[in-house]
C-alpha cells in the first residue's frame, strides 16, 4: 500500500513538471486535447493518492490500537505478577500478644479493616462502606488496621507527599497499626503495596 501511494504521488509530481516545462517551452501549450488528457490523468493521480492516504491512515490507526492493547495487557500482567510475589513473600500472621500491664494509651485508636475476599479497598469493621473518611482529634493518632484476607496489605498515613507513619504488611487476620502525631488538617491513608493504592485502596483522615 505504501509503495502505491508513493507511485501516485511521484506520478502527480512528474505530470506537474511536464506541464510546467511545456508551458515555458511551447507558445500554444497545451492544446485542448492535451489539456483534457492532462486534467483526466491528474484527476486519476489525485484520487489515487487520496484513496491510498485514507487506507494508510486506517492501517496506522489499527496498528496503534493493537500496540495500546498489547501495552495494557503487559501492564496488567505485571501488576498481577507483583501482587502474586507480594502474596508469596508476605509476612506470616503474627500471634496474639499476651496481656501485659501497661500504661494507659494516649493515642486515639481508629479501627480499620479490609474485606475477607482480599478486595483492594478499606472498610470499617462490620460495615460495607468503602474507603471511609476517618476522623480523629489532634495529637497521637493510631489507625488500628486488621487484614483478615490472604492478600497482603498495610496502612500508611501521608501528610502531603510525605509518609509520616506506616504499619507492617499483614495477612490472615493479623494487625498492622500505624501511629503518628498529627495536627489539625486533612491527611491521606493508603496501602503502600505496589499498585494497591493506584487500584483505589486509599481514603481521607480528617484531624480536628
Amino acid at each position: 500500500m505504501t509503495e502505491l501511494f508513493y507511485v501516485f504521488g511521484i506520478g502527480l509530481t512528474v505530470l506537474a513538471l511536464v506541464v510546467a516545462f511545456g508551458g515555458m517551452r511551447m507558445e500554444n501549450f497545451p492544446s485542448p486535447a492535451i489539456m483534457r488528457a492532462g486534467l483526466a490523468l491528474m484527476g486519476v493521480f489525485v484520487l489515487g493518492a487520496c484513496a491510498f492516504a485514507i487506507v494508510l491512515s486506517r492501517e496506522e490507526q489499527e496498528v496503534r490500537a493493537a500496540e495500546i492493547s498489547e501495552f495494557r495487557e503487559e501492564e496488567a500482567a505485571e501488576m498481577e505478577a507483583e501482587a502474586g510475589a507480594e502474596a508469596e513473600g508476605g509476612t506470616e500472621p503474627s500471634e496474639p500478644a499476651e496481656p501485659v500491664d501497661a500504661e494507659p494509651e494516649e493515642a486515639e485508636g481508629i479501627e480499620l479493616a479490609s474485606p475477607d475476599e482480599g478486595d483492594l479497598l478499606f472498610v470499617l469493621p462490620d460495615s460495607e462502606t468503602e474507603n471511609p473518611t476517618l476522623e480523629a482529634e489532634a495529637g497521637e493518632v493510631t489507625i488500628d488496621y486488621v487484614n483478615p484476607s490472604p492478600v497482603p496489605h498495610n496502612v500508611a498515613i501521608e501528610d502531603g507527599s510525605e509518609t509520616v507513619a506506616q504499619g507492617e504488611t499483614v495477612t490472615g487476620g493479623a494487625a498492622g497499626p500505624a501511629t503518628a502525631d498529627l495536627e489539625p488538617g486533612e491527611y491521606a491513608y493508603y496501602c503502600s503495596i505496589p499498585s494497591h493504592r493506584e487500584a483505589g485502596m486509599e481514603g481521607t483522615l480528617t484531624v480536628k
